[in-house]
């Protein structure tokens, strides 16, 4: 890939009652034309149109000039707003190319009855998504793109989008499972990697991006803001123009505080991109409404991560300087002080 180019693109469909499977006049579009003529993205995750051939499938997003930063193999995920005005990322796109100038296909319906492509895509690595995801949470209530248009992201957003559906399809029974597969081959074609149901996580993925933006910073700064860290507050931040979870911030910085190394046995897993590899354990569980705070959260490694969750284990004392407990037999005197 170009380095110069950008990989993920996110685009704008108007809202579309039949998930953009069948021609539709949405009644409350705000562009006068779609008022009188279906929009030609309503066929967008209508794999089967008599021009999706060999694999290929064709889509259509309404923009005044096309993308010039795109690579030929990009992620292009799909956002629109649905009748109550609420942001909805709906699906995606991959490896996908632009089709410049667009491309003109006798189809009855459309206005001259010619149905317009702009975009090619790979049918295996496409997917109207089975639960649609909230857009508020990646992008703190904002539109995540302009009306008629697309944004750039990267590909740790595109990362995020695909495990976060994955996750949500794994708390709902009835998703068939070609569907999950697609997704996971959609992961594997962003990241390069098989998805790891067991280890991948998107608050990591979170935290892993928070400690690069943040890993640089002097320690007092980093105690600084651990000590005005509260239980309350937004539940989202902004860094870099990008929308993170407050409590993935509070845990990256804890992680970098404490050096990435075990508070039981001092180890740290040195990864093979040469970044450091550790856990954060929750003293009081999340299940019981255990927070994110330096006070309830213990830097461990895996195997101490598991052996604190499952393991025997009894609390002799704990407070905002300290813990005390036994595990399987071992006593420990663990400091959480932020000095």
């Amino acid at each position: 890939m170009d380095k110069t180019k950008k990989r993920v693109l996110v685009v704008n469909i108007t809202w579309n009652d039949s998930s953009w499977r069948n021609t539709y006049v949405n009644p409350k579009a705000g562009h006068k034309y779609v008022h009188i003529f279906p929009g030609h993205e309503c066929l967008n995750f209508d794999f089967n149109k008599n021009i999706d051939i060999n694999g290929v499938i064709h889509g259509y997003v309404q923009w005044t000039n096309p993308p010039v930063s795109l690579d030929d193999h990009s992620i292009v995920i799909f956002y629109t707003n649905d009748l109550e005005h609420k942001g909805k990322i709906v699906g995606i796109y991959g490896d996908t190319s632009i089709i410049n100038p667009r491309m003109k296909t006798p189809y009855e319906g459309f206005e001259d009855n010619v149905l317009l492509s702009n975009l090619l895509a790979k049918k295996n690595l496409s997917i109207l998504f089975p639960i649609p995801l909230d857009s508020e949470k990646y992008s703190l209530g904002k539109r995540l793109v302009p009306q008629v248009g697309f944004t750039y992201k990267d590909e740790f957003f595109a990362e995020r989008i695909i495990i976060d559906e994955m996750q949500i399809l794994q708390k709902n029974s009835g998703i068939k499972r070609d569907e999950f597969q697609k997704l996971k081959d959609i992961y594997e074609f962003i990241t390069g990697k098989e998805y790891d149901e067991n280890i991948t996580n998107s608050d990591e993925i979170e935290q892993d991006e928070i400690i690069e933006i943040d890993k640089n910073k002097e320690k007092q700064k980093i105690a600084e803001y651990l000590k005005l860290v509260s239980p309350v507050g937004d539940e989202m931040i902004e860094l870099n123009r990008k929308v993170y979870k407050r409590d993935n911030k509070t845990i990256a910085n804890i992680k970098i505080y404490r050096d990435f190394k075990c508070q039981i046995c001092g180890q740290t897993i040195i990864k093979k991109d040469g970044s450091k590899y550790i856990e954060a354990a929750h003293i009081n569980p999340k299940s019981k409404k255990g927070n994110e705070l330096p006070d309830n959260i213990l830097i461990l490694c895996p195997n101490h991560h598991k052996e604190f969750d499952l393991g025997n284990k009894k609390i002799h004392s704990q407070d905002d300087k300290n813990i005390s407990f036994n595990l399987n037999g071992e006593e420990y005197n663990i400091d959480l002080e932020i000095k």
